[in-house]
């Protein structure tokens, strides 16, 4: 009876041990896995701000190239709109129809409004154009 109550008592002890191991194995695991995930999460960072790194240089390259009207895209943002509305109607090809060279005129500058929609300055050069060569009067 000793000898199994110490029997007992030994695969207790032998079970609790077991226990115990795995229980470290798994906290082993379960850190192993967290630095793991951070590894990645610090790679993945560093190659989204390189990424955006990139898009500011453009940007920047870009702006100091002078190429971009900041004051026509604005301008342009509110005011192409009306414009482009009155040019279409004024300068449609249909108002000439008796005269084929204005016929002619008229549909050329009619499809570079529609091309130049949203550029103010480019739909006023147009408006001027019209002006001189169908002799009409636009007032924008």
């Amino acid at each position: 009876m000793i000898k199994d109550s110490l029997h007992i008592t030994d695969t207790m002890q032998v079970g609790c041990v077991n226990q115990v191991m795995e229980s470290a194995t798994t906290n082993i695991w379960m850190w192993v896995a967290i630095i793991e995930m951070a590894i990645i999460a610090i790679l993945l960072l560093k190659l989204w701000g390189k990424s955006s790194d990139k898009k500011a240089e453009l940007k920047k390259k870009v702006m100091s190239e002078g190429d971009i009207d900041f004051g026509n895209i604005i301008n342009s943002s509110f005011n192409s709109e009306a414009l482009y509305k009155k040019l279409m109607r004024v300068c449609h090809p249909d108002r000439f129809a008796p005269d084929d060279e204005k016929v002619a005129i008229a549909t050329d500058i009619s499809l570079r409004l529609g091309k130049n929609k949203h550029d103010i300055n480019n739909l006023k050069a147009l408006a001027e154009e019209a002006k001189n060569k169908l002799n009409i009067d636009i007032r924008y």
